[in-house]
């Protein structure tokens, strides 16, 4: 399980604590990569990985990456495994069993990504409209293409990492997930969770809290340039 985090003194022990709960029959590690956070946040990670020898706290020598390069860090390190499951460092996994339904999708499939299903709550964990965000509208039948119709995808968000290194992650701090999953569409299936797996935390310190009109643009552009090049790819 992979956990890009900058300054979240306040929730990364949460996220923390509900990775190292999963059950599995198989090893796991829990990687946190530290993005030079400045407000505790490294603290709270080395007390907790100094009781829990699964988790694995990077921060890199880089000081220039966004959550792709974060990610980057993540996955070509040897601590990564065959599998990388995304964990936000504000949000948490919903029960114990979420990485083995995981790992089994993946293994039912010939899957380079498996992506989940997820409720939006509080940040006391109560849900809130618009709740359970699962893209039922995503079927095998449609799927090739269907990440090409969506502004964004299911969570959490997982991938075969053999596969994943062939690609990387952009060096950006929005959309990095949606970059990689429309290459690895365009020439893999992607396995679909259609059940609740995830608590995505809505908050006063979250990433997608509130933001300015002139961010949202940005970001919608961003997307449209990345629909742009993958069409033209699919297309060749």
């Amino acid at each position: 399980m992979v956990i890009p985090v900058r300054n979240r003194a306040r929730t990364v022990a949460d996220a923390v604590r509900s990775a190292v709960a999963q059950e599995a029959e198989f090893a796991f590690n829990v990687i946190v990569v530290d993005n030079h956070s400045s407000d505790g946040t490294s603290q709270v990670l080395a007390g907790l990985a100094a009781n829990e020898s699964r988790l694995i706290h990077i921060v890199p020598a880089r000081t220039d990456l966004g959550i792709g390069g974060c990610w980057n860090e993540a996955i070509y390190s040897e601590q990564c495994g065959r599998y990388a499951v995304q964990l936000d460092s504000d949000d948490i996994y919903a029960d114990s069993s979420v990485l083995s339904q995981i790992v089994a999708e993946f293994r039912r499939g010939d899957y380079a990504m498996v992506i989940g299903s997820y409720t939006i709550v509080d940040f006391n964990l109560k849900p809130i409209p618009p709740g359970l965000i699962d893209h039922r509208e995503w079927t095998p039948e449609n799927g090739h293409n269907n990440a090409l119709r969506i502004a964004g995808l299911g969570a959490p968000r997982a991938f075969h990492v053999p596969t994943l290194r062939t690609i990387g992650f952009p060096n950006v701090s929005f959309g990095e997930d949606y970059a990689v999953a429309l290459q690895l569409s365009r020439r893999y299936p992607l396995g679909r969770i259609y059940d609740s797996l995830y608590w995505c935390r809505r908050w006063e310190g979250n990433t997608d809290h509130a933001l300015p009109l002139e961010t949202r643009n940005c970001y919608a552009v961003y997307k449209d340039r990345l629909r742009s090049i993958e069409i033209a790819a699919r297309q060749r």
